[in-house]
């Protein structure tokens, strides 16, 4: 399904009514993945399995949500965007419906596999569908807004399910989202057109003509010529047809031309060979490793801190968790800003020509910050300091999972513009295999080295990862042009 009516035109409560649906669903997804963390101690009573083992409900959904990209992308460039968010939206209902009545690890594990693997379709289409809806002036604001959403879920979710499990149980806690997440599918289904903008044959060539034969995908958006935007600005909106388009089916001119199944096929290869780009590599590994840390720290927290001296209860646990969301608020207004203008400035200093390397720079804070709160929560932890300092360090560490993305996914869509769908595709599933591997272990890494070390390594291994974009630096628009004509 597509539609003939220029997102970016819908009235602004329109735009702001879908925005709020997938901001909702982003946030239910991480909350959901992230939040029963608190409850190990209940769930280890309930189901007779080791804290190790409950760990690992964690790590594979991580995995589960990051290869779902892969398998919803090109369902959605066939079929439509909104068709396949409300698929994927009713299969994370059915898995957290299937997570509330699980009798056993095994039920509960393959519930959380399928739930996330039904929520992992928004980490992709979401940034996709506001970038249908809002002009690049406005994107930022709502590209902060559902990053913040993104953020909250996998850090006030687990406060939430703290209070849930000590009051109701951890059952509780799954029902709680299971209410939220089938208002948002009801609500979804009325307030979120179909975006995938497809205009008349003439304006394509329009573009074409502009964009001098360059070869351009047809699911990324591309700037309309001052003509073609006022005679889309010129389209008058009409709820009469708003409401028979949510009813309305179809597949992309794209793939009718090809063959279904022909384009479902090309659509899923596309982004795969974009891994052999450094720029990509490196944003995925450097997103992952910060991701990866956030992951093991939640991981590890409820058997840290309900052990002496701490003793936490879920509750006291749930609220410990704030400090990690407290330092992605600290810092989510600085990240854009911060690398914006250290870009501006070095554009100046090279004669006003800029290079998506000129975003690098900024890379210095995290590498300064996230390396350090590891360092701090292994230390305190281990040495069973009072619980503010390792919650000090979380923040810290939290802190890299805004900074991080809002340099690397910068310099991604700056160096491959025409391909910067696919790279962020690609960069989804990465960095959620990356963290998957890194926060399987975790458990097994701090029984073996001890939590202190553990962390110290773990920090060395961001430090070494996040210094890579020093060569990167120098070396970016060599290799840019080397690969710019593949891609």
């Amino acid at each position: 399904m597509v539609t003939q009516f220029d997102p970016k035109l819908y009235p602004r409560r329109v735009r702001y009514a879908a925005l709020l649906t997938v901001n909702v669903f982003v946030f239910m997804g991480n909350m959901y993945s992230s939040g029963i963390a608190t409850g190990f101690e209940s769930l280890a009573m309930d189901l007779h399995v080791s804290y190790q083992k409950l760990a690992d409900l964690i790590s594979w959904s991580v995995l589960s949500m990051g290869l779902a990209n892969l398998f919803w992308m090109p369902l959605a460039l066939t079929f439509g965007k909104r068709p396949i968010v409300l698929i994927s939206m009713a299969m994370f209902v059915a898995g957290i419906i299937w997570t509330v009545v699980a009798k056993d690890y095994n039920s509960l594990m393959g519930a959380r596999v399928f739930a996330s693997f039904g929520y992992g379709s928004i980490e992709s289409l979401g940034p996709s569908i506001l970038a249908d809806m809002f002009y690049e002036r406005n994107y930022s604001s709502a590209m902060a807004m559902y990053a913040l959403f993104l953020s909250a879920g996998s850090q006030v979710g687990p406060m939430i399910a703290g209070y849930l499990v000590a009051a109701r149980g951890w059952r509780w806690f799954f029902i709680v989202c299971l209410i939220v997440a089938a208002v948002n599918l009801v609500t979804t289904f009325f307030f979120l057109p179909e975006t995938m903008y497809e205009s008349d044959r003439e304006e394509e060539q329009d573009d074409e003509m502009q964009g001098k034969n360059e070869v351009i995908h047809s699911h990324i958006e591309s700037l309309p010529t001052s003509a073609t935007r006022q005679a889309r600005e010129a389209q008058p909106f009409s709820y009469n047809e708003y409401w028979k388009g949510l009813f309305r089916l179809g597949i992309s001119t794209e793939a009718r031309q090809k063959g279904v199944l022909r384009f479902l096929g090309y659509a899923a290869w596309l982004p795969i060979p974009m891994l052999l780009l450094p720029g990509v590599l490196l944003a995925s590994m450097m997103y992952g490793v910060v991701l990866g840390a956030v992951v093991s720290i939640s991981t590890l927290s409820s058997s840290i801190f309900s052990a002496p001296p701490y003793l936490f209860s879920s509750g006291a646990l749930g609220l410990w968790t704030l400090g990690s969301f407290i330092g992605i608020i600290v810092v989510a207004p600085l990240a854009g800003p911060l690398t914006d203008a250290l870009s501006q400035y070095l554009r100046r200093r090279n004669n006003g020509i800029h290079k998506p390397e000129h975003r690098l720079p900024a890379l210095i804070v995290p590498f300064c910050i996230a390396p350090v709160g590891l360092v701090v929560f292994g230390y305190t932890t281990a040495h069973a300091m009072h619980y503010a300092l390792p919650a000090l360090g979380s923040a810290m560490a939290a802190a890299g999972l805004t900074l991080v993305p809002s340099v690397m996914l910068s310099y991604v869509v700056d160096s491959y513009p025409h391909a910067s769908g696919e790279a962020l595709v690609l960069v989804n599933v990465s960095k959620n295999v990356v963290a998957f591997g890194l926060s399987k272990g975790s458990v097994d890494w701090m029984m073996r080295q001890g939590l202190a070390r553990m962390f110290y390594e773990f920090a060395g291994i961001q430090w070494a990862v996040l210094a890579l974009g020093a060569p990167l630096f120098f070396l970016g628009p060599w290799l840019r042009k080397r690969t710019a004509r593949y891609f």
